[in-house]
């Protein structure tokens, strides 16, 4: 990937989380808790649909792209049929159940939101293909525009709704509903020339045989994940309320920052090693990003926990929990980019059906979890099962890919991992009572990170330094 590209996807992550950062405060002084927790759990729902209804051919379209020969008939027999079922499923839950989504959902008879309901995930399941026509072409500036431009759509009717009158249910909905319709038209534009080749005589139902003998298993380990960070949201409605749901689903969302920042580098790297394997490069190159990797997945995670008290200068007083829940949310999508690195074997080695072994148990002890913490913690037992049973995915991932490809060094990977999670459950279940105390015990970890890591904080600061430098050069020629 060239530098230009690799700028955009960075430039755009980093602008798609400053963003976020702005809506959260809004959205969190604005909304009722019950709204933001009702959006919440469409939001978990999009997740699950996508992975449902996409067939895991999104994963095959990934790891076939560079040896296809026709791109826009892999893209055609991996979006349509998808496409297809959900639209059959929508038509026959519409004429037989039509209140049944936004009950589910909203706690609300309304033909109208299940509507709503399934044009949401329909647009977002499109977009999903189209996102990753533009990604696997490392084409950075129209990947990262597409998800600026739904981002700003968003952030627009969310401080619009502010300037309203007990704005609610229906105003997040609509701000939610405009940014992926925005997206969707992004896409399509920027998609073009790879639309306008695709024709109906393309489908080759013997080629998506093949593709979802690939793509079913990584899509049921993906449903299994979903789980990870799905069911606790469910588990909270039934345990407790949607305004517990909400005051959750405010940590998880600062958290998803990180998530902005980590998906740059999985979309950045994914193809990167893909095209390593098809090329037969030397592959010991992994173990070093691994090690970096985590040197800025601990590094991020000390200065997260050491600095979570600033929230409660940006956050309502009722929502004072939310800067104790931060570490241990974090740990989602932090140890999920780790293990993208540490369990890249499963993909490589198609040994996908291994895959699901690691998320069904770290689903399975999320819902322990969960049920014991729950009913005692509330909110701050999600968190603190979420924290504990992603690392369990992280594990088994990593060893999964150690026994079935190569062999990579582990044991920095797991102690730093685990005291990391310590650290973050403990502040996740007894911050209220000593808070200052966990902001020293994060700051003392941040501290040691800085002196163990210093050989990748030297060559991050030196990677930098070279880009600032060049860019510059060009700037003056």
């Amino acid at each position: 990937m060239n530098k230009r590209n690799l700028t955009w996807f960075t430039l755009g992550s980093l602008a798609s989380s400053s963003l976020s950062f702005i809506s959260i405060p809004i959205i969190a002084w604005v909304f009722p808790d019950a709204d933001i927790g009702k959006v919440a759990l469409l939001l978990s729902v999009s997740g699950v649909a996508t992975i449902l209804f996409s067939l895991g051919l999104d994963q095959s379209y990934t790891r076939e792209f560079n040896e296809a020969g026709d791109k826009s008939a892999l893209l055609l027999n991996v979006s349509g049929p998808g496409a297809a079922l959900m639209l059959a499923f929508a038509t026959a839950v519409m004429v037989f159940a039509p209140t049944w989504p936004s009950r589910v959902l909203f706690g609300e008879d309304s033909p109208a939101l299940s509507a709503f309901v399934f044009g949401y995930l329909f647009i977002v399941l499109v977009s999903r293909f189209l996102t990753l026509s533009l990604r696997m072409q490392e084409d950075g500036k129209r990947y990262a525009l597409s998800f600026l431009v739904a981002k700003l759509v968003f952030v627009g009717l969310v401080c619009l709704a502010y300037r309203r009158h007990s704005p609610g249910l229906v105003d997040l909905l609509a701000a939610h509903g405009a940014s992926v319709a925005t997206a969707l038209l992004f896409l399509l534009v920027t998609n073009a020339s790879t639309l306008r080749t695709i024709r109906p005589s393309q489908l080759d139902w013997t080629a998506q045989k093949r593709l979802m003998a690939f793509g079913l298993p990584v899509a049921t380990s993906g449903l299994l994940f979903w789980g990870l960070e799905g069911v606790d949201k469910f588990l909270l409605r039934t345990f407790s309320s949607y305004a517990e749901l909400g005051v959750y689903s405010i940590a998880l969302s600062i958290s998803a920052m990180a998530t902005v920042l980590t998906s740059m580098f999985t979309t950045v790297w994914i193809p990167v090693v893909y095209r390593w394997v098809g090329q037969g490069e030397d592959l010991s190159r992994i173990d070093s990003v691994s090690r970096h990797i985590l040197a800025a997945a601990v590094l991020l995670l000390g200065a997260t926990g050491a600095s979570s008290w600033l929230l409660r200068y940006a956050l309502p007083d009722k929502h004072a929990v939310v800067q104790d829940l931060i570490p241990a949310c974090m740990l989602w999508p932090v140890f999920y980019a780790v293990s993208e690195t540490t369990g890249l074997g499963i993909a490589i080695a198609r040994a996908t059906r291994l895959g699901l072994l690691a998320a069904g148990i770290a689903l399975a002890s999320n819902v322990v979890l969960n049920l014991a913490l729950l009913p005692v913690f509330g909110s701050r037992g999600a968190a603190a099962a979420l924290a504990c049973s992603i690392w369990v995915f992280f594990f088994m991932r990593t060893e999964i890919s150690y026994r079935t490809w190569r062999r990579t060094p582990r044991r920095a990977l797991y102690l730093w991992t685990l005291a990391t999670l310590a650290l973050a459950v403990s502040h996740a279940l007894a911050g209220a009572f000593a808070r200052a105390w966990f902001a020293g015990a994060w700051c003392l970890l941040l501290a040691v990170a800085i002196i163990v890591f210093r050989d990748s904080l030297r060559e991050g600061v030196s990677a930098a330094l070279s880009v600032v430098t060049s860019r510059r050069a060009t700037a003056a020629s």
